[in-house]
């Protein structure tokens, strides 16, 4: 999503930092309408979910993500060690040298519009998916055919265990409108979601998700504990402390596939060399970055590859925490006595500046100065687009796939909006798409991760961790382990005859 911004991102996504997937949907199901009076409609079965406003000129912006996961799926799922898990693919495996690999769809999946997913309807839908997901990294696909009514071949250029992760790639009939197979249908009203009676899986106990867009987090937060609305959408560190104490509402958090990434532009002159960006890396603390900055909500970064990753060989290559040798590259300089100075351009957030704030002290620890410029997500996303920037701190998805990653940081992509990245990174990913087996791509894993060590296009800071905060008059199944709750949507049910949630104003 290849997103950068989901997703967002998610969000997840607030950014140029989302995934593949989410990078290209185009419904938005916010609203700023006025909220009725406080209600407890238990009976009704609808959900109402707050989210904070995001700009309609950013392409990959939260709202649609909540669409996205609500009224689309995936041929897969990707479980916490970048493994591919089914959903609506049955089965799959390599054939043909591992140059194509067959896939089996489950049976009994309708479109929205009542028509059947069958291998047809899958092999019309999947090369429009896999252009609109990943880019220019769909050119790896030489062919897609059906082999009977639930089969099919899809044939890649060359072989590599990498290319079956193609099939995260989300399943929606061509056209302008999303007609998807997921539980939930975008209604004419764009901030209502209706529940699929049709769904393979059954119904979903809500009727109904109605959203409402809010001009900030805050004030959704605000609107929940009024029980004016049912979940909050996405509660972030400043809010997650408070609302773990509150006897109305469940709080369920979750380490989010994204990280937060001080990306660097190549062409500023100051962060040409790779030493100086080695020097920057080694001057961070990481761990202090977690504690001080993200309040203890988030997990230290060791690289651009997620740390379960399956495919990521041990002991993992990482950056140490290493100010003194920071500050013995940073003298070794053509021009050691002139000051290693630039300018971060963040989203204008309080986090965000706390994030910014902490890194710029750890750097003048080692004589460098970071200037800090806090701007709104267009012209942020503007200026990362027309590569007017020194470096920019964003929120970015980097797993749990390797495709994931490659799809935003490749130079060469046309995903990689910020165009961060560099030769040596490129030639790593380009050894791990010639791969044959798993373990000529375990060695190309382990040989990307240093890459990014010898010649680091960012400072990889934290993966973040986020929140979704739901009433207690929803019975909620607790997620699988590692999951977001919202993978459980389906099955959440109203509590009916609950005084605690009784209207009030």
């Amino acid at each position: 999503m290849p997103h950068h911004r989901g997703k967002c991102r998610e969000g997840r996504i607030c950014l140029a930092i989302v995934t593949a997937a989410l990078s290209t949907v185009a419904i938005a199901i916010g609203s700023c309408r006025k909220l009725p009076a406080s209600r407890a409609d238990t009976a009704s079965g609808i959900l109402r979910v707050g989210t904070a406003q995001l700009s309609a000129s950013n392409p990959i912006a939260g709202l649609r993500q909540l669409s996205q996961l609500l009224t689309v799926e995936g041929l897969v799922r990707v479980g916490e060690d970048g493994r591919l898990e089914p959903v609506l693919a049955e089965k799959w495996s390599f054939a043909n040298g591992g140059r194509s690999l067959l896939l089996t769809l489950r049976s009994g999946v309708q479109f929205h519009d009542g028509t059947i997913l069958d291998s047809n309807a899958l092999v019309r839908a999947l090369p429009e998916g896999l252009k609109s997901f990943w880019g220019s990294l769909a050119q790896n696909v030489e062919q897609i055919k059906a082999i009977d009514d639930r089969t099919i071949e899809i044939t890649f250029r060359s072989p590599s265990p990498l290319w079956q992760e193609m099939l995260e790639v989300t399943i929606r009939k061509p056209g302008g409108s999303i007609v998807g197979t997921g539980p939930f249908i975008a209604a004419q009203n764009a901030a209502t979601l209706r529940a699929n009676a049709n769904y393979y899986l059954g119904s979903p106990r809500i009727n109904e998700v109605e959203v409402t867009s809010f001009p900030a987090v805050r004030t959704a937060w605000a609107e929940l504990l009024r029980n004016r609305i049912d979940m909050l959408w996405e509660v972030g560190t400043d809010a997650l402390d408070s609302l773990q104490s509150s006897t109305t509402v469940a709080v369920f958090a979750y380490t989010r596939h994204y990280q937060y990434v001080l990306a660097f532009n190549p062409r500023t002159p100051a962060l040409r060399s790779s030493d100086v960006r080695r020097a920057l890396n080694m001057a961070i603390n990481r761990a202090e970055i977690v504690r001080q900055a993200l309040n203890g909500h988030g997990v230290p970064s060791s690289g651009p590859v997620w740390p379960r990753y399956w495919a990521l060989p041990p002991p993992v290559a990482t950056f140490e925490f290493d100010p003194a040798r920071a500050a013995e590259l940073l003298a070794g300089r053509a021009q050691p006595k002139i000051p290693v100075r630039f300018t971060c351009l963040i989203p204008a957030d309080a986090m965000y500046e706390r994030l910014a704030l902490e890194v710029r002290r750890q750097l003048q620890a080692v004589g460098v100065e970071m200037d800090v410029q806090g701007m709104p997500t267009d012209r942020l996303f503007e200026a990362e687009r027309t590569g007017k920037f020194d470096a920019v701190l964003i929120d970015f998805v980097s797993g749990p796939t390797m495709l994931r990653v490659w799809s935003l940081r490749d130079s060469r992509t046309e995903n990689n909006l910020g165009g961060f990245g560099n030769g040596t990174i490129d030639s790593g990913f380009d050894r791990i798409g010639q791969a044959a087996d798993e373990d000529n791509y375990r060695q190309g894993v382990g040989s990307l991760q240093q890459a990014f060590l010898d010649d680091p296009p960012a400072i990889f800071l934290a993966w973040s961790e986020r929140a979704r905060a739901i009433s207690k008059r929803f019975a909620v199944p607790p997620p699988e382990n590692g999951r977001d709750v919202i993978s459980t949507i389906r099955l959440w049910s109203p509590r009916n005859n609950d005084a605690r949630f009784a209207s009030r104003n």
